[in-house]
């Protein structure tokens, strides 16, 4: 499936949906907080993703977790199979890491440390990167899975099971870090950090409702190098940069997920503000978004 029809699904729903960042967006983050504060669902039939293909269903998913990730239901698939739904439901999740990593992006490029721009500092941008890094892990991972792709000489199915047993806690990961990263700020509860506090509680509530769903995938080891290794893998994105991400130490006795470092947290970091000022998913389709830098 070409990219083109792939994002399409998705970029209709999100200029339906709308600037999150926009006060006066009836989909944005302000009515949707609004409306979980009132407890009721936000107005309107926008939310809803039309039933398809594995891969558009996907990033149309996403489209909605990057606002709300309670408010996604998953619509029934031309293949439904209870891996596709589970690779469906964990990968929807990257939307969320989207816009959590856009939410810090923002808030150290407004923030001042030391008398200087927070942005600046080596160990924040280390951190940024570290979590894009592991947004592409599990956007190659997610890919795989909804394409049916068996990856080198890994079992049948290993895709899915690998973004079943890690992409929750890779996901989650990230998230916990950036959440560190924004600070004593992260507890108020108004404008863009309400939005990353509700974005964070929905992903961990939805990333961990949908690995409890097939407990056995904890059986047996991950086969995380020999997935990336593969020839499909690279091609969807550089294995260095994979190499980077964070979360891979979950499938090793490392007690600490390092950061990038060097060349690769470089290339990472100058990608994710391309992204980031073009207006562009920092996911692999890399699809054009309505919200305002």
């Amino acid at each position: 499936m070409n990219t083109t029809t792939t994002a399409a699904l998705a970029d209709t729903l999100e200029q339906r949906l709308g600037d999150p960042y926009d006060p006066a967006n009836p989909y944005g983050f302000e009515a949707v907080l609004a409306a979980a504060e009132a407890g009721r669902r936000p107005d309107g039939d926008a939310w809803e993703v039309p039933a398809g293909d594995p891969e558009p269903v996907l990033h149309a998913l996403r489209a909605v977790h990057r606002r709300s990730p309670a408010l996604a239901v998953l619509p029934p698939t031309a293949s439904a199979a209870g891996g596709l739904v589970e690779a469906l439901a964990v990968g929807a999740c990257v939307g969320a890491l989207d816009s959590a990593l856009r939410i810090t992006l923002r808030h150290l490029q407004a923030r001042r440390l030391y008398g200087a721009a927070a942005i600046d500092l080596p160990s924040l941008r280390s951190l940024l990167s570290g979590a894009f890094a592991d947004l592409l892990l599990c956007d190659v991972l997610a890919t795989l899975a909804v394409r049916g792709t068996d990856a080198g000489p890994a079992e049948r199915g290993a895709p899915a099971r690998a973004l079943a047993v890690l992409g929750p806690r890779v996901l989650q990961g990230a998230l916990d870090r950036l959440s560190v990263v924004m600070g004593s700020r992260f507890y108020i509860r108004v404008g863009e950090h309400a939005a990353f506090q509700r974005l964070l509680s929905e992903t961990q509530r939805a990333l961990f409702e949908a690995g409890r769903r097939t407990p056995e995938t904890d059986a047996a080891p991950v086969p995380l190098a020999e997935l990336l290794a593969d020839p499909g893998a690279a091609a969807l994105c550089d294995p260095r940069l994979l190499a980077a991400a964070p979360g891979r130490a979950l499938t090793g006795r490392a007690r600490r997920a390092p950061q990038p470092g060097g060349p690769v947290h470089e290339q990472l970091y100058a990608e994710l503000v391309d992204r980031y000022e073009s207006g562009r998913s920092f996911d692999l389709a890399r699809r054009a978004l309505p919200d305002r830098p």
